[in-house]
């Protein structure tokens, strides 16, 4: 057994029964491993949870790069990303289920009260994506790629956290591209 395995149980159990039962205990047993193997692995449920981000920050990753393949200027690229993203977000089981039934967690996770924290999830996305932009997206996002990133970051977030809108997502899109492209 090894810990990216541990990590799959984890987000599964996350998806059935929220990220409030998560617990070494709960995924070494759904796994079946003994406890003791779950705390070699991690040390912690911290720990777990932080791989858990760790993995869904990587999926993330690839998913903007594929997202934005084959779009022929900066505007189709970020409007593909955020309908892209709020599909994502949809059928994304285990973070369905803690938006439904814990949605304190989520906000928890998307701010930070104190820097000693750590980076708010928010920050932690920014930072997976900045590095993946071409040139050319580099040069055309307001105020600069970090910023526009940001936006749209935040963007998604806030459709997340709010589902219900006037708005269809290629609207929301056409907004955050108006927003964010020079």
């Amino acid at each position: 057994m090894d810990s990216d395995r541990l990590v799959e149980v984890g987000i599964g159990l996350i998806s059935n029964f929220g990220a409030k039962a998560l617990s070494l205990t709960s995924v070494a047993r759904q796994a079946g491993v003994a406890r003791a193997t779950a705390y070699r692995m991690f040390g912690g449920r911290d720990a777990l949870v932080s791989a858990i981000v760790q993995r869904e920050l990587g999926i993330m990753r690839g998913k903007m790069v594929e997202w934005g393949a084959g779009e022929p200027d900066v505007g189709a690229r970020v409007h593909k990303r955020v309908v892209e993203s709020l599909k994502y977000i949809r059928e994304h089981e285990a973070l369905q289920y803690v938006l439904t039934n814990e949605p304190e967690e989520i906000v928890g996770a998307l701010v930070t009260a104190r820097e000693a924290e750590g980076p708010s999830l928010i920050q932690m996305v920014v930072d997976v994506t900045v590095p993946e932009l071409d040139d050319d997206e580099t040069a055309a996002l307001y105020p600069d790629a970090r910023g526009g990133v940001e936006f749209m970051v935040r963007t998604v977030y806030s459709c997340m956290l709010v589902p219900q809108s006037s708005l269809s997502d290629e609207q929301i899109a056409e907004l955050a591209v108006r927003a964010i492209v020079r």
